[in-house]
């Protein structure tokens, strides 16, 4: 069986764009650099829900009605 680095490696040679999205990530580049919003992003993505049609919707919804009002400022 093959060790774990190669199993990633060839995963990884399937997708395009992945490291730049992780990157982007790791820089808080998503959601204007709102931790808080990149977490509830993070933990609705976790559960399987479909990014575009669930996930987007419902981080824009959290931030409208907890972020912006101030009800939620950080961590």
């Amino acid at each position: 069986m093959k060790d774990l680095p190669q199993v990633i490696s060839v995963y990884m040679s399937r997708t395009t764009g992945i490291k730049e999205h992780c990157a982007r990530c790791l820089r808080t580049e998503r959601w204007n650099g709102s931790v808080v919003l990149m977490i509830v992003d993070a933990a609705f993505t976790s559960i399987g829900l479909n990014y575009f049609t669930a996930v987007v919707p419902r981080v824009m919804k959290f931030k409208e009605e907890l972020v912006d009002c101030g009800k939620v400022k950080d961590l």
